[in-house]
């Protein structure tokens, strides 16, 4: 059986075609999802300003969210935490005892802004302030003298050269959103360079400008020479023996310059797993749906070799072993796009802000052996399946059905059917009735699978009755073309369906994903954003907004209502919340005298107005299941980590699953990483245009650099995180889509290239070249509208629940342009993979083409 299959992919080198590029390509999307999943659970992040720290010591940037008994620590789910969490910096004396130690320094930063000319000087991803005695961890390379005396700075290199700034000039920079002047008393080179801004300021001026005084950010540890830094990082643990601490050594210290990066990993994984998932599920369906093509071809062949004393396992083995020929090399070849492909889509997803950039892409070997492995594995899984009823038939039989194959309900099918039909209608009930908001895509995305598995094994059955009635209008409209068409396709049901799956099922994964995800983003927009009435949304590139400027702006001409607006995110702890174990609570920090008109919620009980000081609104859901109402005490974990008993004042109506808790902007803020406010919402007196009061606020405001006078689109929500994931899932749902299309390409290819015998038949016969130009046109037309018909089935199963539960309708939100692209994608696609070879092969005389090999 080895002989034959390599004699028979020796001879038959197009039939397999389509199954290689599907491995192909399978394997190369796999390596390279390999390759994010691997970046994102490593989470390297190469230190810049502490790279001369053997050791750093950081604050955790994950939450373990406690059970209902707390003495149950098994399973903790752990959440990154919003805001960066600071430690204590007297822990330097007693990490300076630790044997080996040399020198341990506390790290600390603020936001810090050099101005030029009224604009904000940032090289990299943002501008901070240090104490200069920190300029060691880099270490800098001095040139001038370090800021002896307040009022004196050192600038970094870069934002030196930019701003045009040399030793012993006067320099602007803001802090807290109050600009002050300084002068240059030295420039300082980094050891490598750095994706930020560093100020370094004298040791009182750090105390006197930092909000968060009496906290470090991390500290750097300095070990003696010969000493063994793992060791070491192991004394240093054992002696703080610190849960809430992290110990941090090699290129995992960057985490305590970049806190965001350990956020980005819980984005990265899932997002990559997914993906992965999805190309496996994809790869499985084409590649049995590929080579079951290739198998049908040769069907009289293997009838003859079953004739001739074959054993149906020799024929399983013969055709098992064609797939592993092909399978072995297509995916050892996959794996060289994968290589350019896993760090394009890694600077993708960083640069729309999944994960920080300053995260290194790793790609090591086992991406290299899962991806060929997952591809090896599909087509072996396909061939036992493309095998199994060749092997199965009657010798005579098996010759008869090979011009025209009409059985293929099976028992496994009708089994394996109605169970994946079970589960997509129990997936449509879990999503229509226990599912609430964002979290309903956890069910619809398994469920549209669930129904393109389901519609894919009844397909030659489904094909077989669209094709009856698509016939009456082909036969009236194309006549005689028309009329060998669709006894075409109603007569080969169970081979054109293998054309018709792959169809399906990217149509039906491309619409429930697109537009799963445009819901997503009206509902995100709808519920937290829509509720805040904002005219004008001032916004601070230099860090945030000085506590009087509310005021201020307030008491400008045309403005009716202006807020401090505050973002984060944190957790209730007492009374015992389990509703946010996976994903904290959204967090609106707002001013209470402001409150109702600028969110235009209107408070069930209580009054929004005594937002102020530790208190809290909540929304009416939670009041109920935790049972507080307006008086009671509650404990929050806000994003630094921080406990706040806080005394709730309102309960408002919110919708289920896009609720926000409420605060005091001023409490809010000072537990951000900034300190302060960074954007303020103001609305406009009755009769005041928006354009006149946005001019009146830029001259207000014209004082303070750095600050943008936007419309509403500008507030920033929980919203934003759902539009950025947007577009990465449009482009990962692209690229499924179309590796799906070129398989399916590659199958009608195959195909048409497969009937050139045919062809030159009907042409001897008497039929023009132009009238099977004619014919194969109404059958590519027949089998893309039958592929989009069934994946708008599986779609429209899966979008049907997610937007009632959503939107509270059962029409998803979106344009109808994503619908017509995908379709003219998939007809244009169809049309052209079967018309160009079907062209091709006429290009030879009929009579040669009537006896050309099968």
């Amino acid at each position: 059986m080895t002989y034959l299959a390599w004699r028979t992919l020796r001879y038959r080198r197009l039939a397999f075609i389509a199954t290689f590029a599907a491995v192909f390509l399978g394997v190369a999307l796999i390596v390279a999802c390999g390759g994010l999943m691997e970046t994102g659970i490593r989470l390297a992040v190469p230190p810049q300003r502490l790279a001369a720290a053997d050791v750093v010591v950081s604050g955790k940037q994950t939450y373990g969210v406690p059970k209902k008994d707390p003495q149950d620590t098994k399973d903790i789910k752990s959440v990154p935490l919003a805001e960066r969490y600071w430690i204590d910096p007297t822990l330097v004396n007693k990490i300076q005892e630790v044997p080996g130690v040399e020198r341990a320094i506390a790290e600390s930063s603020f936001v810090a802004t050099v101005v030029r000319n009224g604009a904000p000087v940032i090289v990299g991803t943002q501008s901070l302030g240090h104490g200069w005695e920190s300029a060691q961890l880099g270490p800098y390379k001095l040139a001038g003298q370090p800021p002896a005396q307040a009022g004196q700075v050192v600038l970094d290199r870069a934002v030196a050269k930019l701003a045009r700034a040399k030793v012993g000039d006067r320099v602007d920079v803001v802090v807290g959103g109050v600009s002050s002047s300084f002068q240059v008393s030295g420039i300082a080179t980094p050891p490598v360079e750095t994706g930020q801004t560093a100020l370094f300021f004298s040791g009182d001026d750090e105390r006197r400008l930092n909000p968060h005084t009496g906290s470090a950010d991390a500290i750097g540890v300095v070990a003696k020479p010969g000493t063994d830094v793992e060791a070491l990082r192991g004394k240093i643990e054992r002696t703080l023996a610190d849960r809430k601490l992290v110990v941090l050594t090699g290129d995992d210290r960057g985490a305590a310059e970049f806190p965001e990066a350990v956020g980005g990993q819980a984005g990265l994984i899932p997002l990559s797993g997914v993906f992965a998932g999805m190309t496996v599920f994809v790869a499985i369906f084409v590649v049995a749906s590929t080579l079951g093509l290739s198998v049908q071809q040769r069907q009289k062949e293997i009838a003859l070799l079953r004739s001739i004393g074959a054993t149906p396992r020799q024929i399983r083995t013969m055709v098992r072993r064609e797939a592993l020929v092909v399978a072995v090399g297509a995916a050892i070849l996959g794996c060289v796009p994968g290589v350019v492909l896993g760090p394009l889509l890694f600077h993708i997803v960083s640069e729309a802000g999944v994960i920080s950039p300053v995260v290194e892409f790793h790609q090591g070997f086992l991406p290299y052996l899962i991806g060929p492995a997952v591809g090896i594995f599909a087509a072996l899984m396909a061939a036992n399946v493309a095998g199994r009823r060749p092997s199965k038939i009657r010798p005579t039989a098996g010759i008869a059905e090979a011009a025209l194959q009409r059985k293929w309900v099976t028992w496994p099918r009708v089994v394996f059917s109605f169970l994946f039909f079970g589960g997509g209608f129990a997936l449509f009930l879990v999503t229509a009735i226990a599912m609430r908001g964002p979290v309903a895509s956890a069910t619809a995305g398994p469920a549209v699978m669930c129904w393109a598995i389901a519609i894919a094994l009844i397909s030659p059955g489904l094909t077989k009755l669209l094709a009856a009635m698509l016939s009456v209008p082909a036969r009236a409209f194309f006549g005689l073309a028309g009329y060998l068409g669709t006894i075409n396709v109603r007569t080969r049901a169970v081979r054109v369906a293998s054309a018709v799956t792959p169809i399906m099922l990217a149509v039906g994964l491309a619409l429930a994903n697109f537009y799963m995800q445009t819901t997503q983003n009206e509902a995100a927009e709808r519920y937290f954003s829509d509720n805040l009435r904002a005219d004008v949304v001032l916004s601070s590139t230099t860090g945030g907004f000085p506590a009087d400027t509310v005021a201020a702006i307030r008491s400008a001409p045309g403005v009716e209502e202006a807020s401090a607006y505050v973002t984060s995110a944190g957790w209730i702890n007492k009374p015992y919340d389990g509703s946010h174990v996976e994903s904290p609570w959204p967090l609106q920090g707002v001013n209470g005298a402001s409150a109702a008109g600028i969110t235009g919620v209107q408070a069930s009980a209580g009054n929004l107005a005594d937002l102020t000081g530790d208190t809290v609104a909540l929304p009416e859901v939670a009041g109920k299941n935790l049972n507080v109402g307006i008086g009671d005490q509650i404990t929050l974990r806000l994003g630094d980590r921080s406990a706040v008993d806080v005394r709730v004042v309102a309960l408002y109506p919110a919708k289920e699953g896009y609720e926000t808790i409420m605060l005091p902007a001023e409490l809010l803020a000072a537990h951000s990483t900034t300190g302060l406010a960074r954007q303020i919402l103001v609305t406009a007196e009755p009769g005041t245009d928006r354009d006149a009061l946005a001019a009146t606020l830029r001259k207000q405001t014209a004082g303070q650099p750095g600050t943008l006078v936007e419309g509403h689109d500008a507030i920033t929500t929980f919203a934003e995180r759902t539009k950025t994931l947007a577009w990465v899932n449009y482009l990962l749902v692209a690229l499924v889509a179309g590796y799906t299309m070129i398989s399916v390409a590659n199958t009608l290819i195959v195909a048409t290239a497969g009937r050139r015998r045919e062809l030159g038949m009907q042409r001897l016969v008497g039929a023009t070249r132009q009238q099977a130009l004619q014919m194969l046109s109404v059958e590519a037309g027949m089998v893309a509208i039958i592929g989009v018909v069934l994946g708008t089935i599986a779609s429209v199963a899966t979008l049907m629940p997610f937007s009632i539960v959503v939107l509270g309708r059962p029409v998803p939100s979106g344009s109808v342009l994503i619908y017509l692209a995908v379709v003219a994608g998939a007809v244009g696609l169809t049309f052209a993979a079967t018309l160009l070879p079907g062209r091709r092969a006429m290009l030879s005389r009929p009579a040669e083409a009537a006896i050309a090999v099968e």
